[in-house]
């Protein structure tokens, strides 16, 4: 009886430390040395040399291109109309929108003249079941839209020209907001 108690303690304990073991083991981070290249030594080289073609030498000897990606890009935005994931990123070179589908990429455009992004969110205007992400920017105290809507890629939009008397009327201060999927526009309006 004791001789099947000590034997399941043991085995129990082997069972915690060897889980415990693969569990440590999975969850190490490779270390960056173990990831650095490492050239092929001389003699090598000079045994393909003279068996292979120059290229595959070449080839063979240069580092592999470094494929980290940039850290500096930011995700500024993020929301999901419908089944589409609407992502803003800012970085050094500007401003690039995503739409996804799922999580499958269905569109990605880089817009630069949205650097000052105030304020940014998704609705399906026209309701056709492709939304849109619409953009607020601001440029020298100017209030700024832009549209996008996910077609099959990012099909770019803005307001519509002000004509006759609203233009004439227009006296500025907009304020842009979406309201049961309608995008209203007020303005300041003078000699009404």
């Amino acid at each position: 009886m004791k001789k099947s108690k000590l034997f399941l303690l043991i085995l129990f304990l082997f069972i915690i430390i060897f889980s415990g073991g693969l569990y440590w083991f999975e969850n190490q981070e490779a270390s960056p040395e173990a990831n650095e290249y490492l050239p092929l030594p001389d003699s090598l080289i000079q045994k393909i040399r003279s068996q292979d073609s120059i290229q595959k030498v070449e080839f063979l000897s240069t580092p592999p291109p470094d494929m980290t990606v940039d850290s500096r890009e930011e995700m500024i935005f993020e929301q999901k109309k419908d089944a589409h994931t609407f992502q803003i990123f800012k970085d050094s070179v500007g401003i690039k929108i995503v739409v996804l589908l799922g999580t499958k990429t269905t569109g990605e455009i880089r817009d630069n003249s949205l650097k000052n992004i105030i304020k940014a969110e998704t609705s399906d205007l026209n309701s056709d079941g492709n939304p849109e992400i619409l953009i607020y920017t601001r440029n020298n105290n100017k209030l700024i839209f832009v549209g996008y809507e996910a077609q099959n890629d990012l099909r770019r939009f803005t307001l519509p020209q002000l004509m006759g008397r609203q233009s004439f009327g227009y006296a500025g201060q907009d304020t842009l907001f979406v309201e049961n999927n309608n995008l209203i526009r007020r303005f300041q309006f003078r000699n009404a």
